[in-house]
């Protein structure tokens, strides 16, 4: 009997959705108070003899709202907004707000014809053949999709960026290699070809034998990689990391800095902040 695995990108999609349906509930019924509370406010001050009906009619839509959640999430899994698509998948998601917000408002009027007149003992009209409420509705619920698909999408980033650092570390600690993302193209570097790295802006400049990647992380997240690979590494300079295994000479240039000479013929500096950790090579 086979047994299906599900894609651990999947699983981490997963993971980021269930927190992110945590908080998004929270805020939901944050919502539902602040909007019920004000609109009961603005009917008392205007003298309606029905002040509690914004409290149905913020319920009916709200309810209805995290009911389609799921759509909007499964909209993303299936038309992601990947590098090479997205502009094809924004015109189906803009697509997908039509759906989203005529189901909306369907179930939304149908739930207060079915319970205004129960709990308030008139009937509910929403006026569904006036063009201007659906267009209102409409501009509303386009707001709604695109907040709620941003969280969501935003939330999965930020787990599979979380998973893509984990997976990093137990390539570093387990088979001592770096994974350098340069290019639109991953590279897995043997930590001890490192000879130099420095910091450049979004990126890092990691030097070797071979070539010189330039790498989308910082120089800290660089260091961290190299500590688990077991290297010989260490941050000579708020910018710059050395190999001490390729220290050739090390030149004092007063007040506590250095100019530190590696066997490959470059030239970093050293910090005075940092001495401690490459002056034993001296």
């Amino acid at each position: 009997m086979v047994t299906e695995t599900q894609h651990p990108e999947i699983r981490a999609d997963a993971r980021a959705d269930r927190r992110t349906w945590f908080f998004f509930g929270l805020f939901m019924v944050a919502s539902f108070f602040e909007k019920s509370l004000s609109d009961h406010d603005d009917l008392v001050r205007a003298g309606s003899t029905h002040p509690n009906l914004p409290w149905l009619s913020q319920a009916t839509s709200h309810l209805v709202i995290l009911a389609m959640v799921p759509f909007i999430t499964f909209m993303l899994s299936r038309f992601p907004f990947t590098s090479d698509r997205w502009r094809q998948n924004l015109a189906i998601h803009a697509a997908a707000t039509v759906a989203f917000s005529a189901v909306h408002i369907f179930l939304m009027v149908w739930f207060r014809k079915l319970l205004t007149p129960l709990v308030f003992g008139f009937p509910y009209d929403f006026g569904l053949t006036d063009l201007s409420l659906w267009l209102y509705e409409y501009r509303k619920d386009v707001l709604s999709y695109t907040l709620i698909a941003a969280i969501f999408w935003m939330n999965r980033v930020a787990e599979q960026k979380a998973m893509e650092a984990e997976a990093a570390r137990s390539e570093a600690k387990d088979r001592h290699r770096l994974t350098l993302k340069s290019g639109g193209r991953t590279f897995f570097v043997t930590a001890d070809d490192v000879i130099w790295a420095k910091a450049a802006s979004n990126y890092v400049e990691v030097v070797t034998p071979a070539k010189t990647y330039l790498a989308r992380m910082t120089l800290t997240e660089l260091e961290r990689l190299l500590e688990e690979a077991g290297g010989h590494h260490v941050r000579v300079h708020r910018s710059h990391i050395v190999n001490l295994d390729h220290v050739r000479v090390i030149t004092p240039t007063g007040e506590g800095d250095a100019l530190i000479e590696l066997d490959s013929g470059d030239t970093v500096p050293g910090s005075r902040r940092y001495r401690e950790r490459y002056a034993q090579t001296a």
